[in-house]
């Protein structure tokens, strides 16, 4: 075995990257623990070195995805904060990149609530009033920035929000590229036609309603 070719750190961030690819292709529950220990090129005994259970990988796999959202909102705040109205297609495409870069934890997120409908584990990650959430909030409205308030304020806009910017976000990350070749549409174009679609919700909805519209 190669284990001791690498340190703890390095065999740490191996597991969990073996983990969220398997869990990505194959689900949480048809992934074995022996298979991520195979995949990695380490023993059993080591991964249980690094972790209780297999449930504890994900749940780190999920809380690292939460920080990651965390700083990345945070950064574009503080790049955009005296442009954001108007820099928003550029917004829009940095959350894009950032969604597509992380698209295997995005799928594991939507299929383990699809089969497991008790956890909704999509829903815990986009909770509108979950402390990564609010620590977002304060940054953006440190930073002169309503619209994270205006999402978060009341249910009805928390609904609003879920349902035409997440999951949108959600389904174009995951599908976008298959839909494309399915029907041999080009990408850019799919990407484009996808922005104006964010920028209209965005402007016309979320700008309207801290307008009084």
């Amino acid at each position: 075995m190669q284990e001791e070719k690498y340190t703890v750190k390095s065999t740490r961030k191996r597991i969990l990257k073996e983990a969220e690819i398997l869990f990505a292709a194959k689900g949480f529950e048809g992934t074995g623990i022996e298979e991520i220990a195979r995949n990695v090129g380490i023993r059993k005994s080591v991964i249980y070195y690094h972790f209780e259970n297999k449930s504890q990988i994900l749940q780190i796999l999920l809380e690292e995805f939460v920080s990651e959202g965390v700083a990345f909102k945070t950064g574009l705040f503080e790049h955009y904060e005296k442009t954001f109205s108007s820099d928003l297609d550029k917004i829009v495409s940095e959350m894009i990149d950032f969604l597509s870069a992380r698209w295997r934890i995005v799928t594991i997120l939507l299929m383990e609530s699809l089969k497991n409908p008790s956890k909704l584990p999509l829903l815990d990650q986009w909770n509108f009033k979950s402390p990564a959430t609010q620590e977002v909030v304060k940054y953006a409205e440190a930073h002169h920035i309503g619209i994270p308030r205006r999402i978060t304020h009341d249910v009805k806009a928390m609904h609003e929000a879920f349902f035409m910017l997440s999951l949108p976000f959600i389904g174009y990350t995951i599908f976008a590229d298959k839909w494309c070749e399915h029907m041999g549409y080009d990408k850019k174009k799919s990407r484009d036609n996808f922005v104006d679609s964010c920028l209209w919700y965005l402007r016309e909805r979320m700008m309207k309603r801290s307008e009084g519209s």
